[in-house]
């Protein structure tokens, strides 16, 4: 991109003929139209008022979901709890209130997540709301279980609620083509076990679409994060909400994330589908404050009114032909989904390198830049990204150097908001100091050009690598180089003309990447900011020939905008301590579990905190390496201490069968707490090739097999929910010989165990993420193993 106005001092730097001087105030205005641009589309991706409890019968109202929410959300429900037993009364009379017959579908499920294999009994809640004219079945999910940390308000008591006034809504209107299956889905918090469970049932058999509701945060927007493969028919009806969020770039890189939903489950069945979800508010995610309290409307109303829209368009739709649509890249700004077919990114990403190589060609044959210095400005380009990132890093190792609370968190703190405008100020000092720097060593044209080069290399690498995301760097490329050209030639004779075209041009570049900066954000969260940084630079760079027409050619002149930007990003971060001050309303997380050991009868506090808050140091204060009883997921605490052995009874173990078919032996176990656990878990000393499981009363069903198992305890399997009866499993292994096991159940609540001491008002539990729950009990039992 070129300039708007020269200098005679600058015509000497650059070696060409000065424009007609443009007044700043054009500029300036134009500038202030390009940012007042970013920050609409960032507030069109807000969230709507909530309906009122009068809204037309047929519509959402959040008014009318809400009191679903505060009755299921009440406190933890992990699968097989009693609270969660209560949940599912509670949805299955809401259910038939509406004249609809769901059933409770009892199973087990598993599957394996790297080196294990997740599994456990669910009940699902399931029932059909019937098309006229089916050609097939549309899934409309959310899971009703939490983990044991949290009462779930957003992950997904608020779906489920949403789900159950979705349902209202579409009971009183016209009958829908499609038959609408309702899954309110158990277990999938510990690994999706409802819904493998779900996959046997008739229901989930033929080509279906599932519209998957979820929580990954709990604050609007809520957006469409996850579009499966062939699912692109799709895009058609999310281009009909009102308030769409959501891209390709976005799907794209979650599927490459290895996080999962029980989408993935049905995916892997054939099923198409999108997952819509909270994008922001990722504090509380798991958060034992994950409560109604700290919920807001607008986020239920904007996730429940999109997905019922949808849902009606997708029920109304062929499936077959929905099914059969092309890839598409797609993102939504200012309320719009913009889409285009898959196989215009490489031919798009070609054209930005084509017009940004043009407007190279053209300022070098002005005058305007020298071949050498377009290479230094291509260079220099890299220094503003790379001092942006190490300011975004520095930012959360200086929070957390300040307060350890800040590490504790998912990610982020509880109200980031003036973190992230920080960040933003922070962007715009740097690249506002650098571009007065450049510009005076390398002209204004050349910087321009640099920044240009990058984003049509990032253009070209996404159109190869991760096509949905393309365009970014492709359409910015391509509209910063053709109307740089554009600029570059009507410049001298009319100014305005080419200040207009600069205008357009920055556009695409300020809003594509601002908000790709805005959802990297909230999705990653302040301790990886890195990413939205670059994604901001590049916003910001966009801008840069309006940049250099608003911005005074005298040193200190020049200096006072990024001056001014730097001081309010220091504002604004003391601003984001002093609202983040950690208090009974916004506590601290810490961690802490009790175990014991069945064989020796010595037990110990163990917390995962590496620089545990006082509370838990005054347990489990000694550092440690290694721990030599197996806990879930191989874990190994940070941090141990001796505590006093409780009377607690050891899990059960009964060999049923031991054989020897061939080169492999066959194991068959029965695994049963006395403790009435939340889960068990059974690990081998040796590779497991096979096997089944089996809870009483149910149909085995196939041990799934993880690809890789090494280590002392190759093999791990946890089983939730076990029923009082016990589990059976069987274990084919290679060889001759029995390995050594080892057996433990978990359960939730310290308050029995000797020398608990009750958590201070402002210390929380550390959100449920898997592995050695905090404040669970864990007894160990270990079975040495033996050849034949």
């Amino acid at each position: 991109m070129g300039t708007l106005r020269t200098s005679p001092e600058d015509h000497a730097v650059q070696g060409g003929q000065g424009p007609r001087p443009l007044g700043r105030i054009p500029a300036l205005l134009a500038l202030l139209a390009v940012v007042a641009a970013a920050v609409g589309a960032w507030l069109a991706e807000g969230p709507p008022a909530p309906a009122g409890p009068d809204a037309p019968a047929t519509t959402f109202s959040a008014t009318r979901a809400w009191p679903h929410l505060a009755h299921i959300a009440r406190e933890p429900t992990p699968i097989g709890s009693p609270g969660g037993d209560a949940v599912r009364n509670y949805l299955v009379d809401r259910l038939i209130a509406l004249g609809l017959r769901p059933e409770v579908q009892t199973g087990v499920g598993a599957r394996t997540f790297g080196a294990d294999v997740t599994a456990g009994l669910a009940k699902n809640v399931v029932a059909v709301i019937p098309g006229h004219a089916s050609t097939g079945r549309v899934v409309v999910a959310a899971h009703y279980d939490s983990t044991p940390t949290t009462p779930g308000t957003s992950d997904d008591k608020a779906s489920v609620a949403a789900v159950l006034e979705i349902a209202r809504a579409l009971t009183a209107g016209g009958q829908l083509r499609n038959d609408v299956v309702l899954l309110l889905s158990d277990g999938e918090e510990p690994g999706l076990i409802g819904a493998e469970a779900f996959a046997r049932h008739p229901l989930a058999q033929g080509g279906s679409v599932m519209i998957n509701l979820e929580g990954p945060g709990n604050a609007s927007p809520s957006s469409m994060y996850n579009l499966t493969p062939g699912g692109s028919g799709l895009i058609s009806a999310f281009a009909q909400v009102p308030f769409p969020v959501g891209e390709s770039a976005v799907t794209g890189v979650y599927r490459l994330s290895g996080f999962h939903s029980d989408l993935s489950v049905l995916e892997e069945r054939g099923v198409i589908g999108v997952d819509l979800g909270w994008s922001d508010g990722r504090a509380y995610y798991h958060h034992p404050r994950d409560t109604v309290a700290n919920f807001d409307p607008a986020a239920l109303q904007m996730q429940g009114e999109n997905a019922l829209v949808m849902v009606r368009e997708v029920a109304n739709a062929d499936l077959p032909q929905l099914r059969a649509a092309p890839e598409e890249v797609f993102f939504a700004a200012f309320g719009t989904v913009i889409g285009y077919p898959g196989w215009l990114a490489t031919p798009l990403a070609g054209a930005g390198v084509l017009a940004v190589l043009a407007f190279a060609v053209l300022a070098r044959l002005r005058g305007e830049a020298t071949v050498p210095r377009l290479v230094l400005s291509a260079a220099a380009a890299l220094i503003p990204l790379m001092i942006g990132m190490a300011g975004a890093a520095g930012l959360w190792a200086g929070l957390t150097a300040w307060d350890r609370g800040y590490a504790s968190l998912a990610s982020d703190p509880y109200q980031p908001g003036p973190f992230r405008l920080a960040i933003i100020l922070m962007v715009v000092a740097i690249v506002w100091g650098w571009f007065a720097l450049a510009r005076r060593w390398l002209g204004p044209v050349a910087p321009v050009a640099g920044v240009l080069f990058w984003q049509a290399l990032l253009g070209v690498a996404a159109a190869v690598f991760l096509p949905g995301a393309s365009y970014y760097g492709a359409l910015t490329a391509l509209a910063g180089g053709a109307g740089g050209c554009a600029a570059l030639v009507l410049r001298d004779r009319r100014p305005l003309f080419a200040l207009a075209v600069w205008t357009v041009a920055a556009l695409p570049g300020v809003v594509v990447f601002g908000i790709g900066g805005r959802s990297l954000g909230s999705a990653l969260g302040l301790a990886m900011a890195a990413p939205s940084v670059v994604f901001y630079m590049f916003a910001a760079m966009s801008a840069l020939p309006l940049l250099d027409a608003a911005t005074p050619r005298a040193r200190v002149l020049a200096a006072l905008g990024p001056l001014l930007a730097g001081v309010l990003a220091v504002v604004m971060a003391g601003a984001g301590v002093v609202v983040n001050r950690f208090d009974q309303e916004r506590p601290r997380v810490a961690h802490l579990a009790y175990v014991l050991s069945a064989d020796s009868g010595r037990a110990a506090w163990v917390s995962m905190d590496a620089q545990p808050h006082p509370w838990v140091a005054e347990r489990a204060r000694e550092a440690t390496g290694a721990f030599d009883l197996p806990l879930p997921h191989r874990q190994s605490p940070a941090r141990v201490g001796p505590a006093v052995a409780a009377d607690l009874p050891a899990p059960e173990v009964t060999v049923l069968e031991e054989r020897r078919r061939g080169d492999t032996t066959v194991l068959r176990l029965r695994v049963r707490s006395a403790r009435s656990a939340y889960q068990l878990n059974l690990q081998a000393g040796a590779p497991v090739i096979g096997g089944t499981i089996e809870a009483y009363g149910e149909s085995p069903v196939p041990l799934p097999i993880a690809s890789e198992q090494s280590g002392p305890w190759p093999f791990e399997v946890q089983f939730f929910a076990p029923p009082p009866q016990g589990v059976t499993f069987e274990l084919h292994l290679r060889g001759r010989t029995t390995p050594k096991l080892a057996v433990s159940d978990m359960t939730v609540g310290l308050t029995d165990i000797p020398g608990y001491r009750p958590r201070p008002l402002d210390l929380e539990r550390t959100p449920s993420t898997g592995g050695l729950v905090t404040d669970s009990v864990t007894v160990v039992r270990t079975i040495e193993g033996r050849r034949k």
